[in-house]
């Protein structure tokens, strides 16, 4: 069951978050401090859309994203994807995209938008949802410490 994200929910998705990004292929080190005040930003954002999806009373997924401004038009950019590894390609990260697409559909936004890593699961993930991935676009960073 998709439910819309409810701030009750955030332990649970800070506790899911960790085992999927900690785990095979991304290796991150999330605690469970820096995963709440990762997720609990995104929240705290005045624009916040989430959804969450449930097996009986077991999170299974959920999607963080925020509207946004764009010259084009409102739009949508999804932060975060994360399904519980048992549960991936099952058809369940489809169906959280699937109701973000519904969404911005109904309220008239002019895309949905999205960044993910080239060399990651994720990106063939999204290719089949019909997402093209734009060269003339980079995500980029500079290590600091």
């Amino acid at each position: 069951m998709i439910k819309i994200f409810s701030i009750d929910d955030l332990q649970k998705c800070c506790e899911l978050y960790i085992r999927v990004f900690n785990g095979s292929p991304w290796y991150d080190k999330w605690t469970n401090d820096s995963a709440h005040a990762y997720l609990r930003e995104l929240v705290d954002n005045n624009r916040f859309l989430g959804y969450t999806l449930w097996n009986n009373d077991i999170l299974i997924g959920a999607v963080f994203a925020h509207q946004k401004n764009h010259y084009r038009g409102e739009e949508i950019f999804i932060d975060e994807l994360f399904i519980s590894p048992e549960c991936q390609r099952k058809g369940y990260g489809i169906a959280l995209m699937d109701v973000i697409e519904k969404y911005a559909k109904e309220n008239n936004f002019v895309s949905v938008t999205l960044l993910t890593g080239v060399n990651k699961p994720p990106f063939a993930f999204y290719e089949k949802l019909g997402y093209k991935h734009f060269d003339h676009l980079a995500f980029m960073h500079k290590r600091m410490i």
